[in-house]
């Protein structure tokens, strides 16, 4: 079936997908606000019969009411192929995504709803917000590798704009895994490619922590650095992930004497 043959939502849907990968249905109607999960659940279940998207759902015991996890299918590659907006390193993992790991599922299902979540307060705030997801990020090699797990940007009323880096520890992370992303973020920092290519000052940088221990562990990390590196160039902050969608962050800074 042509692209242009789609309806707007099953469109809408492929796209979303393709930039945040592992999507729930809550999320999808939220994501294109339908009144009515029906409706989503309609254009899903087309896309689904033409295998542009699979998903992942169980009827086990305790899991029934989790709602099913949808991702793209090789049905949508030729779909996604014919426009330009389409990355094609991005397109050939589209045949992996079935076995990707719950982990990795969680994972990516995390930064949409933290996408939800900014959209929400930023239209609440009247500010306007510019997203990118890591698939988004592909189009700009200037950027650090590994990618961040997002970048975003608000306006507010004003024009004054604010950037951020955000990075979402998993439970998982080994502490050297955490000292080598810090690593990472003083070299890229001291090339100073971010600001060479957008003009821009360096984004603030979020870390998001599954819990208590690796955000204790990631802000003593960094404070007992902070003044011996080009972290003290830069606006750090860190929370659970409670905290970030209550909007509650504590700001890192040098360890005290």
């Amino acid at each position: 079936m042509d692209s242009q043959l789609l309806p707007t939502a099953q469109l809408d849907i492929l796209q979303y997908l393709y930039r945040f990968r592992f999507l729930n249905s809550s999320q999808l109607q939220r994501l294109l606000t339908h009144n009515n999960i029906r409706l989503t659940n309609y254009h899903l279940k087309n896309l689904i019969t033409h295998n542009y998207i699979g998903k992942h759902y169980s009827r086990s015991l305790g899991l029934a009411n989790i709602p099913a996890v949808y991702y793209l299918s090789s049905g949508s590659i030729k779909v996604l192929s014919d426009s330009p907006n389409f990355d094609k390193r991005a397109l050939k993992r589209i045949y992996r995504e079935k076995i990707r790991s719950q982990q990795f599922i969680t994972h990516c299902s995390f930064v949409a709803e933290y996408f939800l979540y900014l959209r929400g307060e930023s239209e609440k705030s009247k500010h306007t917000l510019h997203f990118f997801t890591k698939t988004d990020l592909l189009a700009h090699p200037y950027l650090i590798h590994p990618l961040p797990d997002a970048y975003f940007a608000r306006v507010d009323i004003t024009d004054n704009t604010k950037r951020y880096f955000v990075e979402v520890v998993e439970d998982s992370s080994p502490r050297f895994a955490l000292r080598k992303r810090i690593e990472q973020y003083c070299d890229y920092i001291d090339d100073g490619k971010f600001t060479e290519a957008t003009g821009h000052d360096f984004p603030t940088l979020l870390f998001i922590c599954p819990g208590y221990a690796s955000l204790i562990y990631l802000k003593k990390h960094i404070a007992r650095i902070y003044e011996e590196t080009s972290l003290d160039q830069i606006e750090i902050y860190i929370a659970t992930k409670e905290q970030a969608f209550a909007g509650s962050w504590e700001k890192i800074e040098a360890e005290d004497d």
